[in-house]
Order: C-alpha cells, then sequence, then structure tokens
C-alpha cells in the first residue's frame, strides 16, 4: 500500500476530527437524555367559577323541563296505546283508515292515519316455492350454479297473490290454477299510525294551552288549580 501524500494525511486529519466530534456530540445527547429529569405537566389555567344566578337558572330550568318531559313522556304513550287500539278496532268495523283530529271546540288539527299491517303475499319458504316454480313455469327459471326464478317474475307473482289475497294463481298459457307452496298472506309491518297536523295545527295546539282549555283534558296532572 503506497504511502499517503501530505494532503491526503491532512484531509485524513480533518475528517478523523469531524467524526469524533460527532461522536463526542452524540454520547453528551444520549447521557443528558438519561439524567434528565421528567417535565413536570403544566398546570392548566386556572378559569373564573361560572356565574352563580346563571347555574341556578341553567339546572333550574334543565329540572322543570325534566318533570315536564316524564309527565308528558308517560302521558303521550298511554295515549298511543289507546288509539291503536281503538282505531284497530274501527278500522275491523267500518274499513276506515284515517280519522280526525281536532279542539274541544271542533277547530280541526290534523289527521291520524293507520299504517303498516297491510297484507302482502311474501315467500317463506324459498326451496319449496322454487321449487313450484321451475316446474310450474319452466320458461321462467334460469341456470347459475343451480336454477332459480327470474326476480321479476316473482315480483309479479307476489303482487298478483296481494291483490287477489290468496296464494293462488293462474298460469294464464294453461289455464290452471295453481295452490303456490312456501308463500303466505302475511302483514309485512307491524300496526302503527301516524299524526300529520295542518299547516297551523300545531300553532293552534300551543294556544289552546296557554288558554288552559287543553290541560284539564290532556293532562290533569299539569293543570292550573281551580280558583
Amino acid at each position: 500500500m503506497s504511502a499517503q501524500t501530505l494532503d491526503e494525511q491532512i484531509y485524513q486529519h480533518h475528517e478523523d476530527t469531524i467524526v469524533e466530534r460527532l461522536n463526542l456530540a452524540r454520547l453528551a445527547v444520549e447521557q443528558g437524555e438519561a439524567t434528565a429529569e421528567p417535565a413536570e405537566p403544566t398546570a392548566p389555567p386556572e378559569q373564573a367559577p361560572a356565574d352563580a344566578s346563571a347555574v341556578k337558572d341553567a339546572t333550574t330550568r334543565e329540572a322543570v323541563l325534566k318533570a315536564l318531559l316524564d309527565e308528558v313522556k308517560e302521558a303521550y304513550e298511554a295515549a298511543r296505546t289507546d288509539v291503536q287500539y281503538l282505531l284497530d278496532r274501527q278500522e275491523q268495523a267500518t274499513g276506515a283508515r284515517q280519522f280526525g283530529a281536532a279542539l274541544p271546540d271542533g277547530t280541526k288539527l290534523g289527521t291520524v292515519s293507520l299504517t303498516g299491517g297491510s297484507p302482502a303475499a311474501v315467500v317463506t319458504d324459498d326451496e319449496a316455492f322454487t321449487a313450484w316454480a321451475r316446474e310450474a313455469f319452466p320458461a321462467e327459471a334460469r341456470t347459475r350454479i343451480v336454477k332459480d326464478i327470474q326476480p321479476a317474475f316473482v315480483k309479479r307473482l307476489l303482487a298478483e297473490m296481494t291483490a287477489a289475497e290468496t296464494t293462488q294463481v293462474c298460469n294464464p298459457e294453461t289455464g290452471e290454477v295453481h295452490d303456490v307452496p312456501g308463500v303466505q298472506i302475511k302483514a309485512t309491518r307491524a300496526r302503527s299510525h301516524s299524526v300529520r297536523f295542518t299547516k297551523t295545527g300545531r300553532e293552534l295546539v300551543a294556544d289552546a294551552w296557554r288558554t288552559g282549555a287543553l290541560a284539564p283534558l290532556i293532562l290533569p296532572a299539569l293543570a292550573p288549580a281551580e280558583q
């Protein structure tokens, strides 16, 4: 190996000096990190207490509204149960599904309508229904891994059975009437009812409540004491 020239020796000396200084600096940092004490958490800035009267007003408002809400909620649930029972009986007797809601003086507030509970044809046994449909209507079958039935055809059949309120269908090509297996006529949704106010119905209720005309009838517990 040839001897280094003077320039090479000078360059090597500078390089060794720089590396040594970097190593010393790294050691100093590592020693400082090892011996440094953890910083104490900074305490959050102190906040001025809220105005006492504001706290009192806010908590009183919530407590009063909670008491009123509990009273109204219990009365509402009881009223809704009563209405559902009465409307179901009325529909069975007359077929009506819509009923008016009015103030004691006869002013109309809105409409209460029965919802859900309408019977419809639904597939309850896919295997039985598909096997029947493949045999009775082979043109409507399609092949995937196994043969199933065209969705549009199933939808049409169910609509026909819903309209006829029976689980029978007639084959228009042969005239044969089929009893369809795996299908039932049943309610598709739970029976319930909805309330729809007239354009000013809610305001009419508010006005009547302020006059004291409704509380004795609707919420006796909240009615003003008789003078």
